[in-house]
């Protein structure tokens, strides 16, 4: 199995992580065969594979763009028949500050900048080249958090399962923006508000595509939510933490199994990854928080067959791997590698 690490700079320097890694998993025992850095780029903060894996896209979360205006970028490669290999085909600007998301749908790309709220659409070319921008939507919006708050923060964007609609997520603005794919654009549909200082950062679907799970940042919950037509309708709200936990935590990565068994949250603070079982009218049940094996996991992927679940430790730079029983769910670790600022994983086998 293989597959590919973006790692973040921008607090660090380059020296301590440059760009996209590329890695090669043994589906045997878990081992890494190879780790190392394949495209020198500054700050891939999310990556996103085509559906036939031919190409990789990643956006650069950069205040400016070469040092020239304002706004990040976002970069389209080609990927060759060796595993590790990743071929530049060309950049574009984001059209917004810090983007940090990236979602494709056919010959779309969608991206969400969260220095100053706005999804922007590109159109993907048969050979994998990205348009400049097409659309830009700016979000308005605030929330109680006057530090995290003060405007609208796009943080991430989910084509449905169908493909009829999108997902915007507001951390500043406390809500998911729902748009109707039409035209190749996209139309606003709906306006979901989560709780008060909730700050929705991250989601993930149900393969069935009638539950959306949104993981909020600030107050450390996920908010199970009903789809139907592309609306949504909140059935839940569940802690990621424990009742007891005293600590400062955000929540980063959410993720479904293969199996459609479990959903799994990643803390940042309590620095864990917290699971739950799906139950089959879509709501969660506390099942176990695991240690995530270092400090501030921004990331994790659960590999194509289910049995490894690896862990982006941001704040110690390591890559941690467990093997998960595929009986009873249950994640152990197995293996620690150095991995500098890792914040994105994706599987591409």
């Amino acid at each position: 199995m293989n597959g590919y690490i973006g790692t973040y700079t921008k607090h660090y320097g380059r020296g301590r992580a440059n760009g996209i890694y590329g890695f090669t998993l043994n589906d045997t025992n878990g081992e890494l065969e190879s780790l190392e850095c394949i495209a020198d780029i500054p700050d891939p903060s999310w990556l996103a594979l085509s559906s036939d894996k031919k190409f990789l896209y990643a956006v650069n979360e950069l205040d400016k763009n070469d040092g020239k205006g304002t706004g990040g970028t976002v970069t389209a490669f080609s990927i060759s028949e060796d595993p590790a290999g990743l071929k530049l085909i060309n950049r574009q600007s984001s059209e917004g500050g810090s983007p940090c998301h990236i979602a494709l749908s056919g010959k779309m790309a969608v991206t969400a900048n969260y220095g100053n709220g706005i999804i922007s659409l590109f159109n993907i070319d048969e050979k994998g080249s990205l348009s400049v921008a097409k659309q830009k939507i700016i979000l308005t919006g605030s929330g109680p958090d006057k530090t995290r708050q003060g405007s609208s923060h796009a943080h991430s964007f989910y084509f449905t399962p169908d493909k009829q609609y999108g997902y915007a997520c507001d951390l500043g603005g406390d809500k998911i923006m729902v748009y109707k794919v039409k035209n190749g654009s996209l139309a606003l549909s709906q306006e979901f508000s989560v709780n008060p200082g909730a700050g929705p950062r991250h989601g993930v679907f149900h393969p069935s595509g009638n539950f959306f799970y949104c993981v909020n940042e600030l107050d450390s919950t996920i908010d199970a939510l009903a789809c139907s037509g592309g609306a949504l309708r909140r059935i839940q709200n569940i802690s990621t933490l424990p009742a007891n936990a005293e600590v400062s935590n955000t929540t980063a990565a959410i993720k479904i199994t293969p199996d459609s068994r479990f959903i799994y949250a990643s803390n940042r603070g309590h620095d864990s990854i917290a699971i739950f079982k799906i139950r089959d009218n879509g709501m969660l049940e506390p099942f176990i928080r695991i240690p995530s094996g270092g400090k501030t996991p921004r990331d994790f992927a659960i590999d194509n067959s289910g049995r490894f679940l690896l862990v982006c430790n941001q704040d110690s730079d390591n890559l941690t791997i467990f093997s998960i029983d595929k009986n009873s769910g249950m994640p152990e670790k197995i293996r620690e590698y150095s991995m500098p600022s890792g914040v994105c994983i994706v599987f591409r086998s």
